[in-house]
């Protein structure tokens, strides 16, 4: 375990390695979401899904690298509906992810960059910059409600290389656009369309990414009492969703090929 990072900024930052990113053939560098600080729960919960991935990834290689990056202010539950704190955070990520780049001692290493949550539209808002995000060869969107992209592509990782997980009952990434919860257009239909409150819809067959198999996922707390949405935050668990778990595994350790997938919605 690696502390690449710390400060007392804003809400906090920390950066945290399971390998070492310097000398690992596969590195992959994780962007939480809503409300995430340093403090007992990050520790506790978002520093725990990075071990949970980087020991499933190990099974696949060895040489591999899982990075939790705080290296921004979260929103909380009153700015989430903002772009302001991803547009904040992605010049940090873009720069972080080029630090990596440059000080990892293999000749081609295999990068992966993963937003969870609002992670995934910092993820989103980084790539769509020219260039991309510096060294990164693949982009896993996990729970997202919309990447600030209409299309794969605006992601510049070329074809194959962006993948997406939305469990069935992960109610984030069902978010539907701000017309369809606001305006005069049904959130249904909104849906229907594969529009998010960011852009579209990650795993709709429109947005172009590979969809990884990943279940429904727990049920809401009221039926599983396991947390207001235990689908949402289990995409890392591979006791609450194994299919998922183990597809973005075989990813950050570079067997991409091994993924098994579903349809977009």
């Amino acid at each position: 375990m690696f502390l690449l990072g710390v400060g007392d900024d804003g809400n906090g930052r920390a950066i945290v390695s399971y390998g070492n990113p310097d000398t690992s053939k596969n590195v992959s560098a994780y962007v939480p979401g809503l409300a995430t600080a340093l403090d007992g729960d990050f520790a506790d919960g978002t520093v725990r899904r990075a071990l949970q991935t980087a020991k499933g990834a190990y099974k696949y290689n060895h040489s591999t690298a899982f990075i939790v990056w705080l290296g921004y202010d979260a929103p909380g539950f009153t700015e989430v509906g903002s772009t302001a704190d991803a547009d904040k955070g992605a010049p940090a990520y873009r720069s972080f992810m080029e630090g990596i780049q440059a000080t990892n001692e293999k000749e081609n290493p295999h990068i992966t960059a993963i937003g969870h949550s609002y992670g995934s539209l910092v993820v989103g808002t980084a790539a769509r910059e020219h260039g991309g995000i510096p060294g990164v060869d693949d982009i896993v969107l996990l729970g997202s409600p919309g990447t600030g992209a209409q299309s794969a592509s605006e992601l510049n990782v070329g074809d194959g290389h962006v993948f997406a997980a939305s469990a069935g009952n992960d109610p984030v990434s069902w978010l539907p656009a701000r017309s369809g919860l606001l305006g005069p257009v049904p959130a249904v239909l909104s849906n229907m369309d594969g529009d998010r409150w960011f852009g579209k819809d990650p795993v709709s067959d429109g947005f172009g990414a590979t969809r990884i198999e990943s279940g429904d996922g727990p049920l809401p707390m009221w039926l599983s009492g396991e947390g207001p949405t235990p689908a949402h935050s289990g995409y890392f668990d591979p006791d609450r969703n194994p299919s998922a778990a183990n597809n973005m595994a075989k990813i950050v350790a570079g067997r991409s090929d091994l993924v098994t997938t579903e349809e977009g919605r």
